[in-house]
C-alpha cells in the first residue's frame, strides 16, 4: 500500500511539473504586449504605372516582388518626390519569435501615386531600387 501511494504521489508531482512547464511555455508572451518585428525592405522585381479610370485621372504604382519566408509580409509603402523622381519605399515586417517556412512567396502591392501639384512631364518611378519611366500628360500616364 505504501508503495502504491508513493507511485501515485510521484505521478502527481510529475504531472504538476509538466503542467506548470506547459503553462510557462504557452504563456510566455502573455504579459509582453504586441509581438516584436524585424523590419526590412521588400525584394522588388518590377514596378509599373497604371492609370485608374475616373475623373480626375489617378495613377497607381503596381509593385511586384518576393518575400523571403511565409511569415514576412508587407508592412508599409511610403512615397516621396524629388524633382522628377517618385520614390516608393516598400517595407516588410516579420515577427521575431516565429518559426517560418523558408519558402519564397510573391507579392503584388498597388498604391495610388500622389499627383497633387505634379507638373506635366517625364518622370521616373523607383521602388526599392527598381525603376520605370513614364510621361505625365495630366490626363494619362504614358509608359516609356
Amino acid at each position: 500500500m505504501a508503495r502504491s501511494l508513493c507511485v501515485a504521489f510521484s505521478r502527481l508531482v510529475l504531472l504538476l511539473v509538466l503542467a506548470s512547464g506547459m503553462a510557462l511555455v504557452s504563456g510566455c508572451r502573455a504579459g509582453k504586449g504586441p509581438a516584436e518585428y524585424i523590419f526590412g525592405l521588400a525584394d522588388v522585381d518590377t514596378v509599373e504605372v497604371r492609370a485608374v479610370d475616373g475623373y480626375p485621372t489617378c495613377l497607381s504604382a503596381v509593385v511586384k516582388g518576393t518575400l523571403r519566408d511565409t511569415c514576412t509580409r508587407i508592412s508599409s509603402v511610403r512615397q516621396q518626390r524629388r524633382d522628377n523622381l517618385l520614390i516608393l519605399t516598400v517595407t516588410t515586417e516579420r515577427p521575431v519569435d516565429e518559426v517560418c517556412a523558408q519558402t519564397v512567396k510573391t507579392f503584388e502591392v498597388t498604391t495610388p501615386l500622389a499627383l497633387d501639384g505634379l507638373p506635366l512631364g517625364e518622370y521616373e518611378l523607383a521602388a526599392n531600387g527598381v525603376s520605370t519611366t513614364f510621361k505625365w500628360t495630366g490626363a494619362v500616364a504614358i509608359p516609356r
